[in-house]
């Protein structure tokens, strides 16, 4: 919820900054929450025993992690966005 005093003390920049950087990370997670679904049955469909599928299937994984390592970093910075207009 938007403390409108806080909103008041800001510029219409600052406060046009603040709603952009918003969206911006917001569309930031949907896009690595699209990314990892569509790496999970990648998971899946690489999980065979030559080595080089298993290598494939290992980096697959890997890029999962580091998409939810980013989800969980970007939802922080989210947080920290919307804490800054929440009294």
């Amino acid at each position: 919820m938007l403390n409108f005093i806080v909103a008041e003390a800001w510029s219409s920049d600052a406060l046009w900054s603040w709603y952009s950087a918003q969206r911006a990370v917001r569309d930031a997670i949907a896009e690595l929450e699209d990314a990892g679904s569509a790496l999970m049955p990648l998971i899946e469909a690489s999980q065979w025993h030559a080595k080089g599928a298993m290598a494939l299937h290992a980096l697959i994984v890997e890029a999962r992690g580091r998409t939810a390592a980013e989800i969980g970093e970007l939802s922080g910075r989210l947080w920290e966005i919307e804490s800054m207009a929440i009294s």
